[in-house]
């Protein structure tokens, strides 16, 4: 009896020291930006002196034992697992679990290589070196890297030298494959990578940590009309974030996902010209993460950033007679539903079944798709904020649900299509949030369509719910001029006064799980998530400036 009171008084024991442990706390990680076989170093508090059975996540992947450098009650080393673009981290200690710190990987955020070291990659065969714009390529050599991290494919680029530029000066040559599907693997030896939208016959050329790789020529085939990218207008642009914590207690953090100018291959040079405060993650997923930590009652902070951004206009031809049925790639997942766009609701595939009725030509049922709203629909020159079901029953959108609207549409009837939040230009001072689409044709890439505009409408301050029947004509005073033949322009065209934020929709995953988040609705970015509070700020009020430009410069 002695020996078993004993054992028992010594499992209570346990049980006590282990319901009396604390919670592991992860105060930092080192580096911020990491990548797979990287070694991890974790700070915090609580880890426990040794590993023992307790162990860390990535992603919701597990490193194995072998992977552990170091371990102690407040510091960690490991070696990274894969854990895809980014994770979030925790340490797990019996059963208490940390605070969760969202570790990004590079090979989600590639950049142009600042400078070149030794063992250059080296491109030796394409194959074929003829493909049409989405078509897999295979690129062979050697010193890609093990993995793609910060590495990028680039092609000659479609745009056209202005009438004034002289003939011995060029554009930025070159164009980088567009994320989102491009890339199929990459090893030292060999890429894979679909023909970007906006590339042009000329060459090929791989960039990675190590420099650039030699130029090798290659053709763009197949196309089944012409993209002209010309008229580049160059804008700085700013806005401003500004918090103010109305009941806090540390430790705590706020995080801002402020939304950064897209890159496309109409839109392109992006700098960043100005930042009152560094980003905790810059330029990820088309955002830049700022974090405010150990904030109190009564405290005030502020997010400035401004940018220089080219935009250039956008000309299309297309011969429907050589567009072809849609291929097995990428662009296919452009045809699901999703939170902005809901395509699988039954009015709306009743509707895009109505509109398109037996055509089968996928540039004909956008152009149909087109036609209808600017026949049918009458235009808000505010958001009207309703449903994408009210707004097709009764034909009435402002430009926010007219761009869902025929995305969705487009997306019923089996064409890749995808939004696009951003910001009308026409003049320095206040820019106009808006929305427009882009639908894909295999072999050619992506088209633009404003159906807003191109019913005729004219865009104004979100808070104008004045109509315009579609034959309306714009003033003088408005702001934003309306072109003569906006009806035929609009589809397949844009012009250099449309600056996007947002191509489709980015899917930001929260921090703290134990947060609050908040989102802007019909703002000039389409994200899940705009703000974030953690536990410890229980009310804070916000203000997200409007798109302010500063200078406007044209070439």
């Amino acid at each position: 009896m002695l020996n078993v009171y004993r054992s028992a008084k010594i499992v209570l024991l346990l049980l006590l020291a282990a319901c009396g442990a604390e919670t592991p706390k992860i105060l930092a990680t080192d580096p911020k930006l990491a990548v797979t076989g990287q070694t991890l170093t974790i700070l915090g508090e609580f880890f426990g002196d040794e590993q023992g059975e307790s162990f860390v996540t990535i992603g919701g992947v597990s490193p194995t034992l072998s992977s552990y450098i170091e371990w102690t009650d407040n510091k960690i080393v490991l070696r990274l697992p894969d854990f895809g673009e980014s994770g979030l981290v925790y340490v797990q200690r019996k059963d208490k679990k940390s605070n969760p710190v969202l570790l990004p990987s590079l090979r989600s955020i590639p950049e142009f290589p600042k400078s070149s070291v030794s063992y250059a990659p080296v491109i030796t065969q394409i194959r074929p070196d003829s493909a049409a714009i989405g078509d897999l390529i295979v690129i062979q050599g050697s010193g890609f890297g093990g993995a793609r991290d910060s590495g990028a494919v680039f092609f000659s680029w479609a745009a056209e030298n202005p009438a004034s530029l002289p003939a011995n000066v060029s554009p930025p040559p070159l164009i980088k494959a567009r994320d989102g599907g491009a890339y199929e693997s990459w090893t030292e030896h060999e890429i894979r990578v679909r023909v970007s939208d906006g590339a042009a016959s000329g060459v090929v050329q791989a960039f990675t940590s190590r420099g650039a790789s030699n130029t090798v020529p290659f053709r763009v085939s197949g196309k089944p009309g012409s993209k002209t990218i010309r008229d580049k207008r160059t804008y700085s642009i700013s806005y401003s974030v500004d918090v103010r914590v109305k009941d806090a207690k540390p430790p705590n953090n706020m995080y801002l996902w402020c939304p950064v100018p897209a890159s496309t291959a109409s839109q392109l040079n992006k700098e960043t010209l100005f930042g009152n405060t560094p980003p905790f993650i810059e330029d990820y997923l088309g955002v830049s993460l700022y974090r405010f930590t150990g904030l109190r009652s009564g405290d005030e902070r502020r997010v400035s950033v401004s940018y220089l951004v080219d935009v250039y206009s956008v000309e299309t031809r297309i011969q429907p007679e050589l567009v072809k049925p849609y291929g097995d790639s990428p662009v296919r997942a452009w045809t699901l539903p999703s939170a902005f766009v809901p395509s699988n609701d039954a009015a709306i595939r009743e509707a895009a079944e109505n509109i398109c009725g037996r055509i089968n030509n996928p540039y004909l049922k956008a152009n149909t798709i087109y036609r209808w709203f600017v026949d049918e629909f009458q235009m808000a020159a505010g958001s009207t904020l309703v449903s994408l079901q009210q707004a097709l029953l009764e034909k009435k959108a402002g430009p926010y649900e007219a761009a869902m609207l025929y995305t969705a549409l487009c997306r019923a009837a089996g064409i890749p299509a995808i939004p696009v939040a951003g910001v009308l230009c026409p003049k320095t001072g206040g820019a106009i949030p808006h929305y427009w689409a882009e639908f894909w044709i295999d072999s050619f890439g992506w088209m633009p369509v404003d159906p807003f505009l191109g019913a005729g409408a004219v865009p104004g301050n979100s808070d104008d719910t004045t109509e315009f029947p579609p034959d309306f004509s714009p003033a003088a005073d408005k702001p934003f001029k309306l072109r003569d033949d906006h009806e035929a322009y609009y589809f397949g065209n844009m012009d250099n006064q449309h600056l996007a934020f947002s191509y489709g929709e980015t899917s930001l995953s929260q921090i703290d799980t134990r947060g609050r988040t908040a989102r802007s609705e019909a703002s000039y970015a389409l994200q899940n998530i705009w703000e974030e509070a953690g536990s410890g700020i229980e009310a804070y009020s916000s203000h997200w400036s409007d798109i302010n430009i500063t200078g406007i410069y044209l070439n």
